[in-house]
């Protein structure tokens, strides 16, 4: 679920919509991102921090507060610092305990208090209530037994539509569900004139699993993808959940998958963050890596608006 941390006065609306007689709700925050002065609006785009309780602590040999702690200053040394940063789920370590999330905005801290908003979706390792905890501010007015939480962040140049894949806490599974898919597709036609980023944790997942094995990706892709491909104006499709950096692209829109900033499955895969600058024209995606000797560091990739 994308919970935003938007500074005072960027702030928007948000509203509820119920869903289903009342058993769930669609939490809807549309936000405005500034343009900075060269008229490009800049997004850092990270995934998979699993940022544990301790600072101290590591997985696969990485320490992931230091890591997401060395992300965040280099994200403010950039010459043209961005306006937002999302953290595309997986915040959590693994169970999304209270500790994690305290450290996580601990982690936080210098890009909120440079005035950066703050976007976060939800992977299979959050939780949302202890993500409530620590992030107060960000409370929604209720409590649905079931819900899920989208979001849209209009800029001069695209809109982005951040969606919610958690199905269930520490179950590699993803899930959209039919009224968040009909949902975007409600919002991306009311968007038409504007080219379309849409993000979501989990992988796309086209095929099904064998009969004893759980859907590693999101488990109602091909309804998903119905959505974006029918609409032109989605020029691309970002995800994480993979711990792996890559790009291709399918008929009209990209396909990226974000590296990790925490540990990799693969170690010849690099982890670190993906510079977003979107202009009149395209969007240029620039990996950043946390080994700036990797093979990898500073590839980019051009996704034009027209197409």
């Amino acid at each position: 679920m994308p919970i935003h941390q938007i500074p005072q006065s960027r702030r928007g609306f948000l509203k509820t919509t119920a869903i289903g007689g009342g058993t769930a709700l669609l939490w809807s925050a549309t936000q405005t991102a500034s343009a900075a002065s060269d008229n490009a609006t800049v997004f850092a785009l990270l995934s998979d921090t699993h940022i544990p309780s301790s600072p101290d602590r590591t997985s696969r040999g990485a320490n992931m507060t230091e890591n997401l702690q060395q992300v965040i200053g280099e994200v403010l040394t950039r010459k043209t610092p961005p306006s937002d940063l999302i953290v595309n789920g997986d915040c959590a370590h693994l169970k999304g305990l209270p500790g994690d999330y305290q450290n996580f905005v601990r982690c936080l801290g210098p890009a909120q208090q440079a005035g950066i908003a703050l976007h976060l979706t939800m992977g299979n390792h959050d939780d949302r209530q202890p993500l409530y905890d620590a992030l107060s501010d960000q409370r929604p007015t209720a409590t649905p037994v079931m819900s899920k939480h989208v979001s849209v962040i209009e800029t001069p140049h695209a809109n982005w539509f951040l969606l919610d894949s958690l199905f269930r806490v520490n179950v590699v599974t993803g899930e959209l569900g039919e009224a968040q898919i009909d949902w975007l597709a409600e919002q991306l036609d009311a968007r038409s004139n504007k080219p379309a980023i849409v993000m979501t944790h989990h992988t796309p997942q086209f095929t099904a699993p064998q009969e004893d094995k759980p859907w590693n990706g999101i488990s109602d892709t091909e309804r998903l993808f119905e959505v974006l491909d029918s609409r032109k104006q989605v020029k691309a499709y970002l995800y994480g959940h993979s711990h792996h950096w890559s790009h291709s692209q399918r008929g009209h829109f990209h396909m990226i998958n974000l590296p990790p900033v925490a540990y990799l499955f693969n170690k010849k895969d690099p982890n670190g963050w993906v510079e977003a600058v979107l202009t009149d024209n395209a969007m240029r995606l620039e990996l950043r890596t946390l080994n700036p000797q990797h093979p990898l560091a500073g590839e980019t990739i051009e996704v034009p608006w027209a197409s």
